[in-house]
């Protein structure tokens, strides 16, 4: 691929901010579930501190990135969802509350999603136009989401080499698919404690920070040599905190990233550049 003004490869630095819906959700049926206070804090670190660290790097770095939030967090935190915006970033659909309920039917899913979109219309000024669901979906949904429905592109995808277009039923959809992430370029799953109730019992841990940098630098710089994009999944919980070297770790991610060789850019951004090259262009890459 040829990429925004001559740039080599490129990158979405994307981040997910989830609050404290994920530990919510876990603790909900749990005897004396509201008892438990380490989960939800990690969580509300996140919206009451990290995700302002975060910025403040994008911003030092002169990044832009794409957020992608649950309508209930942006409807309890209109403060630092003002601040993404003023700041030029991108909010994406993340779902209501992060659970993997959106109905059984066709009907029920649209009216979910649509109730997220204005509650971001409410508090944004806009809807969102890139999706990343947190549960399963109807391919009649996607079919609606990615025509009718507005939304230019996805965002749900394992991490891969190319963007491509979406795909429902092996039918592509005028919408982009922008592979997401996987467990080697996602900092949650590399990063985050053990905390009861767990989360992907086994899999989240405590990982030495060097393990984590040297799995994402060197498979950005193979991508670039490539041509390829690559996305990198980010949670501010995770890595905005001063503590335990999270910091240096974002700071370090944001220096490659604005190497002029990589075009770094908002998921939108990317996703209206594909659909300009290869509108119209089935084979192109």
């Amino acid at each position: 691929m040829r990429w925004h003004n001559g740039a080599k490869s490129a990158l979405c630095l994307g981040f997910d901010m989830d609050g404290d819906t994920i530990w919510r959700n876990k603790t909900r049926c749990l005897p004396n579930g509201d008892s438990y206070i380490k989960g939800p804090s990690i969580g509300q670190y996140g919206t009451k501190k990290g995700a302002l660290r975060v910025l403040e790097i994008l911003e030092e770095f002169s990044l832009k990135s794409t957020w992608f939030i649950p309508a209930n967090i942006v409807m309890e935190h209109p403060d630092v969802v003002e601040k993404i915006l003023d700041l030029g970033h991108e909010i994406g659909h993340h779902g209501l509350d992060h659970t993997g309920e959106y109905g059984a039917t066709f009907e029920e899913q649209r009216e979910r999603i649509e109730r997220c979109q204005e509650i971001f219309l409410k508090y944004t000024g806009r809807r969102a136009v890139g999706f990343r669901p947190t549960g399963a979906l109807l391919p009649e949904t996607e079919r609606w989401i990615y025509s009718e429905g507005g939304f230019v592109y996805s965002s749900a995808g394992i991490s891969g080499e190319a963007c491509s277009w979406y795909e429902v039923e092996g039918e592509p959809t005028h919408a982009v698919n922008i592979p997401c992430r996987d467990e080697q370029m996602d900092d949650y799953v590399q990063t985050v404690f053990h905390s009861y109730p767990a989360v992907l019992v086994g899999m989240p841990r405590i990982a030495p920070y060097e393990n984590a940098y040297s799995n994402w630098m060197p498979r950005g710089g193979g991508h670039g040599a490539h041509g390829q994009f690559r996305f990198y999944g980010v949670s501010p919980a995770d890595c905005g905190g001063l503590r335990g070297g999270r910091w240096y770790f974002a700071a370090s991610a944001s220096i490659w990233a604005s190497n002029r060789d990589v075009w770094c850019a908002p998921c939108i951004e990317i996703a209206n550049y594909y659909k300009a090259v290869m509108e119209g262009n089935d084979d192109a890459h």
